[in-house]
């Protein structure tokens, strides 16, 4: 009989889902799912249960963070939006 292949931990990239995602930023996944459709965002690397469950490399999402800052926390990201909403009527005033 053969014996299953062990697994070293760095064998294995960690991979991240939506739901981890959504914690580790303190977002609804729904807006999530609404960001994966930006030309930017990390691509999946794998889908599990059947096709339902995207999977992500950690370090393409770090890369992610890097070059998105404001994604890291919910304050950031309502600072960015309040930036881009009064730039944008700064220049409907003109």
């Amino acid at each position: 009989m053969k014996r299953p292949r062990k697994i070293q931990p760095n064998d294995i990239p960690k991979l991240l889902t939506i739901a981890d995602l959504s914690v580790r930023w303190d977002m609804p996944r729904q807006s999530l799912h609404d960001k994966k459709g930006e030309s930017n965002f990390p691509l999946p690397v794998q889908y599990v249960a059947n096709d339902r469950t995207a999977l992500f490399l950690e370090s393409d999402i770090i890369e992610y963070e890097k070059n998105n800052p404001y994604i890291k926390t919910r304050e950031r990201r309502e600072a960015r939006r309040n930036f881009i909403f009064k730039l944008h009527m700064d220049a409907n005033d003109e």
